[in-house]
């Protein structure tokens, strides 16, 4: 009996043991985008939990049993592993569509900014040179010399308000070249954040004080980044700004969220905090 209750009492210990393991677990097995990002969250025992995706790897503690950490976007489908203590657990993070190739954006929508800053004359002769077939460098030739020497000065004088306004607009334009989640502009019209991931622009957020949606300047200053952006992307920027407009005369105040916005493919998804407005723009 003596030997039996030995062996009870060891069983008892191993099981005991065993109890004790890492407990590990994902709240999904798959994930998708959450404005710019997958939030990936959890269940752990132990100080911190490891993970490892594609476009993110790190460290993150564990609060009362739980954990939480984001992953950005891409557009492939990412394996995430999670690591604590000798525990491992898999999870999916869905593909995004992609807004376009980042350089492209950044140079139709910095193009746009330089245009503003464009004395009026300017602007005109710019949208009447759009509208109309130029002459070539033949035709030039052939015109008598006073017109080739008008042609010539006006051409200069373009150039030199186009040097005058790319200098004036330095701060508002989006950094050619970026990679991976970083804020790309901080301006009047907000701060700007992007996801970047091979050169594909997945997802941007424009993040701007409640505050200023008081003040018609910095409202001016929002609507005009908002609509240019909007534009670079590829989306009818008239028909989201008056979209926009209306779901917040429509938006009772107990709403912190905005029902989607859709353009040409590109969604606009608006949120609030108690200081902030964000508009997440994805695909």
């Amino acid at each position: 009996m003596k030997k039996l209750g030995s062996l009870f009492v060891g069983l008892a210990a191993v099981l005991t043991l065993a109890g004790c393991g890492t407990k590990l677990s994902t709240s999904k097995t798959t994930y998708s985008n959450s404005g710019m990002v997958a939030i990936v969250k959890g269940d752990a025992s132990g100080k911190s939990v490891s993970y490892q995706a594609d476009s993110e790897s790190g460290k993150t503690p564990v609060n009362d049993g739980k954990f939480t950490f984001t992953i950005p976007m891409t557009t492939k489908q990412q394996k995430v592993t999670v690591k604590a203590g000798d525990e491992t657990v898999h999870a999916t993070v869905k593909a995004a569509k992609s807004l376009g190739d980042y350089t492209t954006i950044a140079k139709k929508y910095n193009q746009a900014i330089i245009a503003t800053a464009l004395p009026a004359d300017i602007q005109k002769q710019l949208q009447t040179t759009a509208t109309q077939k130029q002459p070539t460098a033949q035709e030039i030739a052939a015109l008598p010399v006073a017109q080739q020497q008008q042609i010539v000065a006006q051409q200069k004088a373009l150039q030199a308000a186009i040097k005058t306004a790319t200098a004036k607009t330095k701060d508002q334009q989006l950094p050619t070249s970026v990679s991976g989640l970083k804020q790309a502009l901080n301006a009047a019209g907000g701060k700007l954040r992007v996801n970047v991931q091979d050169g594909q622009l997945i997802s941007a957020t424009q993040i701007a004080p409640i505050k200023d949606m008081k003040n018609k300047s910095k409202q001016a200053q929002f609507g005009q980044m908002f609509g240019l952006l909007a534009n670079a992307v590829g989306a009818d920027a008239k028909k989201v700004g008056k979209d926009f407009q209306k779901a917040l005369k429509d938006q009772d105040g107990s709403n912190t969220t905005i029902k989607t916005i859709k353009s040409n493919g590109v969604k606009f998804d608006v949120g609030a905090s108690a200081d902030d407005l964000f508009i997440y723009v994805t695909k």
